[in-house]
């Protein structure tokens, strides 16, 4: 918002009874010894506002000072209006301590007649204004001081308006001058100073400066402030628009398809609102002569006296909204047959018309309240409006409680108005039906938070009652003391508790005492924090041939959910899971233990171990004791193994190959033996090791013509055990 927009705001609320604007809103204040150098601090700093506007043939300037101290001391003093020439830096004089006109100046150039100027001449020398001793409050006083100052600026501020809407007297009073010297196209920049300092220390004024004004002719930017209206009342309009650079305004109507339009203000309009969080908000409120479109369009005044051109045309439709006349109900009649109490309940609703009918008015309906079923609202009885010519009508309250009744009439506008409303008082024999959807959420520390939904129909609720049980066949008992008012309940469970399930069900009781039914059963599988029972080893034994036998003995607990077998080899082997076993299916079979034969693979070295473990609903396992076996096996396997042999006369050696029947599997690797008794041997001797994989053997050892050698074969386990010998061959050089 500029400068003169803001001195014009802060005149109309002069005028509309606000007090002390100049000492609140002033741009005018004291300075600090660091901002002017050490000067006292009782100086103050005065701005002077300049504005100018190019015409092609002349430059018109407007300007402000900030407040009526200023104001008044220019006045007296004048002022200096100085012009650079920017192309040519050369300086002229303007005009040289303008001052404004005399009182009788003012006399003999305008009439009496001319209120305007009678105003700019009253505000610089007219009598009537307080003096010091005529205030309300005490001469001297902080109180006599805000009155002074209000009477002051609110002179100002009237001279200002009156300067802006008369360019003529904006001369006059020396805030304005038109250089009619200024030559087109050439680019000036001007300064506005007091002719005379204010040689008494109390004021430092801050010139009025305005560079680089190139004077071509001007042009007016389209005036469009974005208008909007609101229908506040019946026929009457409260319009607004948002405009930060005028600040009085001409606002024009007509009826839509008119061409003339009205002025609607007899002076320039001046808003009184002000909004700390809309910028230049104005508001104007009209009243019209009845329904229908209007148009409206408004034009500002600006700075220097200029009307703009009318803005955007603002299409209004100012609908009827004033209610039609409400009927006066007399009296409710109720319909319930007696041998029936669930049948329909029927209410004849009778009423009285006004005086005289309004021509728009379209018909009744009648409106039931009652906060606990319709909130705050009043809920219709019907779909069709009533004649307006009838008075009475027969609605359906089935279902519903003891509440208000009201008529309410509609006219063709959507406007309705009501009746006084009366007492209906209505007794519900029906029950609420089963709440549906019922499920829980169940937390690890103890908490089921159990949820619903009411049924659909169901708008007379007064609570729900919730119940358990441990046992499905057995009785259910209420958890809640109170009624429950929400659809949602949180039941707290004991961890130590060896039940695997509690069970839940809910139901809904109305406010005339009427119990639902309970809705269907949910089970819940009850949150703890105690350990499975630990397993433990009823009977063993073992046997190399068959294996290891061990019966275990598991938990009976009620929400036990499987037991798992593990065993590995050796003390650092990794556990091995061999069986799972349900614990549903344990308990169902009624025989609270688990049978387990293994024979797995032999070991001459390692011992096998066995555990069982038990899980329930809890993060916690429980394991048994571990047992173990060296399961060996025999030393010597019986596997058998046909050795053939042959002397190879073309390469000199003994070629031996060999076939074997099934091996077992033991865990442990395997190779062959050979072994070697020659013609000086008196026993056999072992000569190596063969791969399973190659099965044969080649030996290299020189045989004399007519000697003969003995070779057998056997198989030998890494962990000890061993197979029995081969057949023997003698193999002969013949040669």
């Amino acid at each position: 918002m500029t400068y003169f927009r803001k001195i014009i705001m802060a005149a109309t609320l002069l005028m509309a009874g606000s007090g002390a604007w100049a000492q609140t809103d002033s741009l005018a204040v004291q300075a600090d010894e660091d901002s002017i150098g050490g000067v006292q601090e009782r100086l103050l700093t005065s701005k002077i506002s300049l504005l100018t506007r190019a015409y092609g043939d002349r430059v018109a300037l407007r300007w402000l000072p900030e407040d009526y101290v200023s104001w008044k001391f220019l006045s007296g003093s004048g002022v200096n209006v100085l012009r650079v020439d920017v192309d040519n830096y050369q300086v002229d004089t303007v005009a040289l301590q303008l001052k404004p006109l005399t009182e009788q100046q003012f006399k003999d150039r305008y009439p009496q007649s001319d209120s305007l100027a009678m105003v700019a001449m009253g505000v610089l020398y007219g009598e009537g204004r307080l003096g010091h001793g005529q205030t309300r409050e005490k001469p001297g006083s902080q109180g006599a001081n805000v009155e002074l100052n209000n009477e002051q600026d609110l002179s100002f501020a009237y001279a200002m308006l009156v300067a802006e809407w008369r360019p003529d007297l904006a001369e006059a009073m020396a805030v304005g001058i038109t250089d009619r010297t200024a030559r087109r196209g050439r680019t000036y920049s001007y300064y506005i100073q007091p002719s005379t300092p204010d040689f008494g220390g109390k004021i430092i004024f801050e010139p009025g400066v305005a560079e680089g004004i190139v004077n071509t002719p001007y042009k007016a930017e389209p005036y469009d402030p974005q208008m909007r209206y609101d229908q506040v009342s019946p026929r009457r309009v409260g319009l607004s628009w948002i405009d930060t650079h005028h600040s009085s305004f001409e606002v024009e109507r007509r009826e839509k398809g008119q061409h003339e339009w009205q002025r609607l203000n007899d002076k320039p309009y001046v808003s009184m609102v002000q909004d700390e969080d809309v910028d230049g908000l104005i508001v104007y409120s009209d009243s019209v002569s009845h329904e229908g479109a209007w148009e409206y369009r408004v034009m500002g005044h600006d700075a220097f006296g200029t009307l703009s051109d009318p803005s955007p045309v603002l299409n209004a439709q100012i609908r009827d909204i004033e209610p039609p006349r409400a009927p006066q109900l007399k009296y409710i009649v109720l319909e319930r047959p007696e041998d029936d109490p669930m049948a329909r309940v029927l209410a004849h609703v009778v009423w009285q018309l006004s005086d005289t009918l309004e021509q728009d008015l379209e018909g009744y309906m009648v409106h039931y309240y009652n906060e606990r079923l319709t909130g705050h609202q009043w809920r219709p009885l019907g779909t069709e409006l009533v004649n307006p010519r009838d008075t009475m009508t027969t609605v359906d309250v089935t279902g519903l409680t003891t509440g208000m009744l009201t008529v309410m009439a509609y006219d063709n506008s959507g406007n309705t108005s009501m009746s006084l409303a009366q007492l209906i008082r209505l007794t519900d024999y029906k029950a609420p039906a089963a709440p549906d959807s019922l499920k829980a959420l169940v937390l690890p520390d103890g908490y089921v938070i159990l949820s619903w939904q009411p049924h659909a129909e169901d708008t007379d609720i007064s609570y729900y009652d919730v119940a358990f049980t441990n046992d499905p066949t057995h009785d259910f008992l209420l958890l809640n003391q109170g009624g429950i008012a929400d659809p949602v309940y949180v039941d707290t469970l004991a961890l130590d508790v060896n039940q695997k399930y509690v069970y839940y069900k809910v139901r809904a009781v109305d406010y005339e005492g009427n119990f639902g039914e309970w809705s269907p059963v949910i089970e819940v599988l009850r949150p703890h924090d105690t350990p499975p029972t630990v397993p433990h080893l009823d009977e063993s034994w073992h046997n190399d041939q068959q294996g290891m036998h061990m019966r275990w003995v598991v938990g009976t607990d009620a929400d036990m959910t499987y037991h798992v077998l593990y065993r590995r080899l050796g003390e650092q082997g990794e556990w091995e899971m061999l069986q799972r076993w349900d614990a549903d299916s344990i308990r169902e079979a009624g025989d609270f233990a688990v049978t387990v034969d293994d024979n797995p693979p032999y070991d001459q070295e390692r011992r096998y171990y066995y555990m069982v473990e038990s899980h329930n609903s809890t993060p916690y396992v429980s394991n048994s004791f571990v047992v173990s076996w060296l399961h060996q096996g025999p030393h010597f396997l019986e596997i058998p193994i046909t050795l053939s042999g042959a002397w190879v006369e073309h390469d000199g050696v003994v070629r031996l190959t060999w076939e074997t029947g099934t091996i077992p599997q033991t865990g442990s690797d395997y190779y062959f033996c050979v072994f070697r008794k020659g013609p000086a041997d008196k026993r056999f001797r072992y000569m190596l090791n063969v791969r399973p994989e190659d099965g044969e053997y080649t030996d290299k050892t020189l045989l004399r013509a007519g000697d003969a050698a003995e070779y057998y074969v056997s198989i030998r386990f890494k962990d000890g055990r061993e197979s029995r010998e081969s057949n023997v061959v003698n193999v002969l050089r013949e040669k």
